[in-house]
């Protein structure tokens, strides 16, 4: 049951994503756009929150199907996902405080490029796939770590899709500088190269608890 709610909500993410990029292509009437904005990350926290929750280790009296991943090493490393979740937060409302200062000034058309955009193009796509991780880490769940992959497999897709039809024909040069000079889409070093340890950790105590 806890899979089949798990890929139900993947497929409404999913749903939303796709749709999103059809509204934008065939869709010119501002009105719809506007209300479909404010939706679509509606639908996409609805559809994703859930998903380490339902399957957290700590709900196993709820659901049998549910179990500890990280066992007597959790501690550290929901610690670690706190951690990950306040980063995530710092970035969102950094990156946010950038956009409306942006459409204050009146300059909604020029691309930024200070504050967090100097660390990662799309910083709120950082911010979700970061916080997401933290979550996953915290709920002490397999599942919940593999829909945290699959979760920036998708968000890293849409950040390019929305380069190449969005932001390269509205900035041309202007984003093209901007990219050799900011070459990190979504992971920003020197996290990018701390995920990779933290993988490498997951799948160790994985082995260690389950082989």
């Amino acid at each position: 049951m806890i899979i089949l709610i798990t890929i139900l909500l993947m497929f409404i993410f999913i749903l939303n994503l796709v749709t999103y990029w059809l509204l934008y292509e065939k869709n010119k009437e501002k009105l719809s756009k506007k209300l479909f904005y404010k939706l679509f990350p509606v639908i996409w926290t609805l559809s994703i929150i859930p998903i380490p929750i339902i399957n957290s280790g700590f709900l196993e009296f709820l659901f049998p199907t549910n179990y500890s991943y990280f066992q007597e090493y959790w501690i550290f490393f929901a610690l670690l996902g706190i951690l990950f979740i306040i980063i995530g937060i710092i970035f969102a409302k950094r990156a946010k405080k950038l956009f409306k200062i942006n459409m204050v000034h009146g300059n909604s058309t020029n691309l930024i490029r200070s504050g967090v955009f100097k660390i990662v193009r799309h910083p709120t796509y950082f911010s979700w796939t970061i916080i997401i991780f933290g979550a996953a880490l915290i709920s002490d769940s397999l599942i919940s770590l593999i829909i945290g992959v699959l979760i920036y497999i998708l968000l890293y897709v849409h950040a390019l899709i929305e380069e190449k039809i969005v932001l390269v024909p509205k900035f041309n040069k202007d984003y093209e500088n901007y990219k050799k000079k900011n070459p990190y889409r979504i992971l920003p070093a020197p996290l990018n190269f701390i995920l990779v340890i933290v993988a490498g950790l997951i799948i160790y105590v994985g082995f260690l608890n389950f082989v």
